[in-house]
Parts: structure tokens; C-alpha cells; sequence
């Protein structure tokens, strides 16, 4: 395995540069927490009238499959007569900030209103339908109205969505369910003992957890003092497990009190949940990126209750040297 194509040229593809030769040191990170897909290289300097420039756009194929289209954000020249280059895909372009006022929809329909007004090619691997209310997103990036409608989308219909970058198509697509049901990329590779597997690392923790949810809505009475309306929702089995770790938020005023109720169990569900992490090395594979899903199988994890599941890559680092690796930042649901 190695580079196949590696092509420096204008943003309009004009004068193409070939540098597959000489580029180096290759590592290509993607994250499914609203984040650009970076790729990170080196070119040795030739004395052929060749320089990138930014803005320039970036073609990389590894074993002749599509891997990252995107442009040059950063050049670096050193005395070595080396070029260290970090380009984004189009993602990158979502750090940009806007205003705009929402009509009552759901998140499918914000990103594809959001990828109109930027012109950004893009496919709808997944449908949503929980209906967001209309709010005014105002001087917010792309990034953080799209991170508001997922997150909200999550909390009231379970199903768990990102955006990601697939050689400058930018996809919609739903990466958990609460039923397991349809999932944009989900392979039955197996990351596992004699499959793939260098090393791994496991963590868990509670630092985040909380068991009792505190939520708190103010009013104004006809004598215009505050009122305040207290929903509580908490587990037992928790509080017995790890003791008492109490959240108190504030609730919209527009809620009445079985709304409140309702969002306080949203709230106890999304935060009534260790943590838990779980980084892989691992020889490297063309299927594995950031929102994809695929299966462990590691002795040493089983000794100690986790046994052969499907988790999902939330980050995805690969390296393409002579040895092709990766790292995944991996979820267990």
C-alpha cells in the first residue's frame, strides 16, 4: 500500500502539481465533534518552481481509494528546505459565522438550509423528524447552530446524528440509536486480538455523572415577583452506587410544569452515565473514520465484562507511512 495520487493546484483544480513523490510524513485526522478533517504533511523542497500556497486545493488517494479533498490552510518553509502544509476539508468552512432565523424544523432540515446558503455539495444519509422550535441563531458559527439542533435532536428522540466530509461531500448521517436501528456506517470489521489490533487503552469515570436533576423554571406572578417551579428526576440505583450527584439547570419559562418534567428525565438519562474511553491502535483500514461503526473483539477486555460489541469511532487519526496505522477514540454504548 501507498500514495496513489497527491495533487497540489489552484482552488479551481487549475495546475495540478503532482507531489506524490516527494510528500511525507502523512497523518489524516477526522472527529465527528462538529471539527474540520485535517491532513497534515510534508513535501521535499525541489528546485522545479514549486511552491503551495493557500487556498490551494489538496487530491489524496492511498491504494488508489478517494481519501481527503480540501485546501491548504497553513504553510510552514524550514531550513531543511522542508514544507509542512495542514490542510482541512470543506468542513473547515463551518467555522464561519451567520445569522439566521429558524422556522419550526428538524436538523435535517437545518443542515440542508445551512449547505444552500454555502453552496456546499452535500447527502441526507438519515431522516430526522423530532421538530425543533424556532429560534434566531445570532453571529454563530455553522458549527454551533448545527451542534445545537443534533444535541437537542438527541435529547428528545435518542437518535444521535453527525456531519462529516467524504472528499468534499459533506454527509449527513445518524451514528446511534436508542433501538439500534438504521445507522449510516455501520461494517462488520473486527478490531481484535490477531485482527488489526497494536494496543489499546481503557478508561472510566464519574467525574461527569450525575444522578439528581434540578430543574428550575422562573416566573413573574401579576405582582411581578419571581416564582420559582422545582422538577426533580433522579435514580435510586444510582445514588446508591456512586452516591449523590445533584445538577441543577435552568428551564426555558415558556415550558409548563410536564414539559419541565419531561426535560429533567431527558436531562438524568444524558447525564446519568459514566464515561467511558476507549483508544485503539491499530494497523490501518480504508473503512475505519470518524462515525463509523465497527466491532472489538480483545481478550483482555472481555476479562473484565466487556466482550465482542459494536462501538463507534467519534475521532480517527491515520498515518500513512510504510507501516499504515491508526488511532480511534472509540465509544461504547
Amino acid at each position: 500500500m501507498a500514495v496513489t495520487e497527491f495533487r497540489l493546484g489552484k482552488r479551481d483544480l487549475s495546475q495540478p502539481w503532482d507531489v506524490s513523490q516527494i510528500v511525507t510524513n502523512i497523518k489524516w485526522t477526522t472527529d465527528i465533534d462538529f471539527a474540520a478533517g485535517e491532513l497534515v504533511f510534508t513535501i521535499l523542497e525541489v528546485n522545479e518552481g514549486f511552491f503551495p500556497s493557500n487556498g490551494d486545493s489538496v487530491c489524496f488517494k492511498w491504494d488508489n481509494n478517494r481519501t481527503f479533498f480540501g485546501y491548504v490552510f497553513s504553510i510552514n518553509y524550514t531550513s531543511d528546505e522542508k514544507i509542512e502544509v495542514v490542510a482541512y476539508d470543506r468542513l473547515r468552512y463551518f467555522k464561519n459565522q451567520d445569522t439566521i432565523v429558524w422556522p419550526v424544523g428538524n436538523a435535517l432540515q437545518r443542515f440542508n438550509s445551512i449547505m444552500a446558503r454555502t453552496s456546499t455539495p452535500h447527502d441526507n444519509l438519515a431522516t430526522a423528524t423530532a421538530n425543533l422550535p424556532a429560534e434566531v441563531s445570532d453571529g454563530k458559527t455553522y458549527f454551533d447552530m448545527l451542534k445545537s439542533a443534533f444535541e437537542a435532536t438527541h435529547a428528545q428522540s435518542g437518535n444521535r446524528y453527525a456531519m462529516r466530509d467524504v472528499y468534499g461531500l459533506v454527509q449527513f448521517i445518524r451514528v446511534a440509536t436508542n433501538n439500534g436501528a438504521y445507522i449510516s456506517d455501520r461494517t462488520t470489521t473486527i478490531i481484535g486480538d490477531g485482527s488489526l489490533l497494536i494496543d489499546f487503552t481503557f478508561g472510566s469515570s464519574i467525574d461527569e455523572l450525575y444522578n439528581v436533576v434540578k430543574l428550575i423554571r422562573e416566573t413573574e406572578d401579576e405582582q411581578k415577583r419571581t416564582v420559582y417551579t422545582t422538577k426533580t428526576s433522579n435514580s435510586d440505583s444510582s445514588q446508591r452506587r456512586y452516591g449523590t450527584l445533584q445538577v441543577v439547570e435552568k428551564a426555558d419559562d415558556k415550558l409548563n410544569d410536564s414539559q419541565m418534567q419531561d426535560r429533567a428525565n431527558q436531562l438524568l438519562r444524558q447525564y446519568n452515565k459514566e464515561k467511558v474511553t476507549l483508544t485503539i491502535n491499530a494497523i490501518g483500514h480504508e473503512a475505519i473514520r470518524a462515525g463509523t461503526r465497527f466491532y472489538i473483539s480483545i481478550q483482555d477486555l472481555r476479562d473484565i465484562g466487556i466482550g465482542t460489541r459494536e462501538v463507534l469511532a467519534t475521532k480517527v487519526t491515520h498515518n500513512f507511512k510504510h507501516d499504515w496505522t491508526m488511532t480511534i477514540d472509540a465509544e461504547i454504548d
